[in-house]
């Protein structure tokens, strides 16, 4: 059975991202969907879970939630739609999220991600007037803002250790607080990801050269 109702523009990337992902994980060929104007029940429906879903979460890049069960599961083929707004598919994501956040400094995806988190960084600073040197100090509603931005994965953990003060403002704050924020784990194992910064060859250079560029 199909209905007219109306799927916004964002739920056509959802779904488009959604096909690609899936078809091109299987090596399959595909073309994105255009016309939108007739939908079957089950697909509208996942659309307006899952765009719900993303929607209370913006800082998920839609790409890597959808890559997320096929990193974590390579056996698997295909995950439908439906899946995708199930405890199981956000589950998948976090635990690929802290698979890449104990990946080697030096590693490919590292090196990107700290690339991606140094931009990320100047665009925030740009948007609040602010100087990358000082982003280190901002807060917002009384937390650091490089708390929160680590929580929510938009900074890389190896770019603010390049910051001389983020040891001391992170210590600043009650341990459990920022546990209860980051992951008590991750916080644990601060100190591990500063000698693996410190013992990398090429991200401790990314970091120093990325931090001097945005700052200057």
């Amino acid at each position: 059975m199909e209905t007219f109702i109306l799927i916004t523009e964002f739920e056509k990337y959802i779904y488009n991202t959604f096909l690609r992902i899936s078809r091109s994980r299987n090596k399959q060929p595909f073309k994105l969907r255009k016309n939108f104007e007739k939908v079957d029940n089950e697909l509208y429906v996942s659309l307006k879970k899952v765009s719900s879903f993303l929607k209370r979460f913006p800082h998920i890049k839609i790409d890597d939630y959808f890559s997320a069960p096929y990193n974590l599961y390579p056996d698997e083929q295909y995950f439908p739609l439906e899946y995708f707004h199930s405890l199981k598919a956000t589950r998948a994501y976090t635990l690929v999220k802290k698979q890449q956040e104990n990946l080697d400094p030096d590693s490919i995806e590292q090196l990107t991600n700290i690339k991606e988190s140094l931009v990320f960084i100047k665009r925030f600073c740009n948007e609040k007037n602010i100087s990358p040197v000082d982003y280190i100090n901002h807060k917002t509603n009384n937390e650091y803002s490089f708390i929160l931005h680590l929580k929510e994965h938009k900074v890389n953990i190896y770019s603010l250790l390049g910051y001389v003060g983020f040891e001391k403002n992170i210590k600043q704050r009650d341990a459990e607080i920022v546990k209860f924020i980051i992951g008590e784990e991750f916080y644990n194992n601060l100190p591990s990801f500063r000698t693996k910064l410190y013992n990398s060859k090429k991200a401790v250079k990314l970091v120093e050269s990325g931090l001097k560029k945005i700052c200057q």
